[in-house]
């Protein structure tokens, strides 16, 4: 097909196919006198590049999708678009507070603590694997959401996004099917479920240990376990732990964090105590 008929087959100008094919999304066959020979799976590609263009995607993002070609290429930019529509909200929530209180101070202070929330959520993410690097996003972002007021927060601060910066967990390929089984809705379930459990545990530890004994026991016993131990979980487990010790990420992140967020520094503190209260009881 010439570019008049590729035209009238897809429904795309040939404006936007001399553009897709300059920025190399479409890479049509040459002949002897310069004209463009497009094959029917160019036209299929065609569609999908308008399909994805007409949903708003750029071309770089549909260049990932397409190269990719699987669920988990758009399981990631379905998150970003996510992450990034909750920040548009949050931006529409601080105009609407500057337009009823006129107070550019107080409102700047909340626009930069949700820019730092922002920028250490996306590092986490570009750090940590899958569905991991979302669940350290939000769990961390939840205590970030105070001013950065003092000179030892902005050092903490930029301490961290240095850190991030230079932070890369590879996953080996035999364990790249157990996260994308922690990526689907069951998966990310269960890590919604086991963080909404810590924080009640770090309430009242007592308490939650009386009402969850039994879960407890059996859990514990799971992974002792040879089943558990010989699992890709508990493989991913004790190498993102190693990766975390090695890189120093109690030592360094950790301190940094408590240092920026006195609502983090307060609850890691009651986790803490919450853990000894557990290790007494339960010191497997």
């Amino acid at each position: 097909m010439l570019i008049n008929e590729i035209s009238r087959h897809t429904g795309a100008t040939k404006k936007a196919i001399e553009y897709y094919c300059a920025k190399g999304l479409l890479k049509p066959q040459v002949s002897d006198n310069g004209y463009r020979i497009f094959s029917q799976e160019d036209a299929e590609r065609l569609k999908k590049i308008v399909l994805l263009r007409n949903l708003g995607l750029s071309i770089e993002e549909i260049r990932n999708l397409i190269d990719a070609g699987d669920s988990d290429a758009f399981e990631q930019l379905i998150e970003q678009r996510e992450r990034n529509l909750a920040r548009t909200e949050e931006q529409i929530a601080l105009l609407k507070e500057l337009a009823d209180t006129q107070d550019y101070e107080a409102v700047g202070k909340k626009e930069e603590a949700a820019k730092s929330r922002q920028s250490i959520a996306d590092r986490l993410i570009h750090a940590f694997p899958g569905f991991y690097g979302n669940y350290l996003a939000l769990h961390f972002a939840q205590f970030l959401k105070e001013p950065v007021k003092s000179d030892e927060q902005k050092a903490a601060y930029e301490e961290i996004i240095a850190y991030l910066d230079g932070l890369q967990f590879e996953v080996p390929e035999d364990l790249e099917e157990l996260l994308e089984e922690m990526n689907t809705d069951a998966g990310k379930e269960v890590f919604s479920l086991s963080d909404q459990a810590v924080k009640e545990a770090v309430n009242d530890p007592e308490k939650w240990m009386k009402d969850h004994k039994e879960m407890i026991e059996q859990y514990l016993a799971f992974t002792e376990s040879d089943e558990y131990k010989n699992s890709p979980a508990a493989r991913l487990k004790e190498m993102l732990k190693e990766f975390q010790q090695e890189k120093g990420y109690n030592t360094v992140f950790i301190p940094a964090m408590r240092r920026l967020s006195p609502s983090y520094d307060a609850y890691l503190s009651k986790l803490q105590e919450a853990d000894r209260i557990f290790s007494e009881k339960y010191t497997q």
